[in-house]
């Protein structure tokens, strides 16, 4: 992930504004901010859950299966949940179900396929490790009212809204997409 911890200032902002006209200074310096507190929130994340031998994704199926605990889900469907690829899933399922924090089950309706459900372990595991974890969530929002967490949620929805917008604009060759046909590199010189 992009980390620059040292944010510029509106000096160096009103500098790079002269090479960079469309530079908005709100922009840059809201996202950067943005980035750099997310980087120091998955930082603390990752290394809470590898205290616990788990990583992201092993974390993201173990919640998404303990929404119903006794529901088995398709292995597909758990992969589109978790925004991973199906080789990635099955990797992912197969080291929990070494750890005996899952279990694959044959799917009824497909023979091909295999439903994943949360073991008595893994049920045992998540009781034991999510008040930390939601303990810890709760202190990073300590000093925040109700009121700051809802303006939060709605802020981060509008910035998913203008990725989408901005997504849609490079599908549609507005915005520069491809740097190798609108950020060309000087020639280095021959050695």
């Amino acid at each position: 992930m992009f980390l620059l911890r040292d944010i510029p200032d509106a000096a160096c902002l009103g500098k790079l504004t002269k090479r960079y006209p469309d530079l908005d200074h709100g922009s840059v310096i809201a996202i950067m901010s943005f980035l750099r507190t997310a980087g120091d929130l998955i930082d603390a994340f990752e290394r809470f859950l590898a205290q616990h031998g788990l990583s992201q994704g092993r974390f993201a199926i173990l919640a998404f299966l303990n929404r119903e605990p006794e529901v088995p889900v398709n292995q597909t469907h758990l992969a589109d949940a978790c925004g991973v690829t199906k080789a990635t899933i099955t990797g992912l399922i197969d080291g929990l179900e070494r750890d005996l924090l899952v279990e694959r089950l044959p799917d009824p309706d497909d023979r091909r396929a295999s439903l994943v459900r949360l073991t008595k372990n893994g049920c045992e595991f998540l009781d034991a490790l999510l008040p930390h974890h939601f303990k810890r969530t709760a202190e990073v929002f300590a000093d925040f009212t109700a009121e700051d967490r809802q303006a939060l949620i709605e802020m981060m929805a509008k910035i998913r809204a203008g990725m989408d917008h901005v997504a849609d604009l490079e599908k549609a060759g507005t915005l520069c997409n491809a740097p190798h046909l609108c950020c060309r590199r000087p020639a280095t010189p021959a050695a």
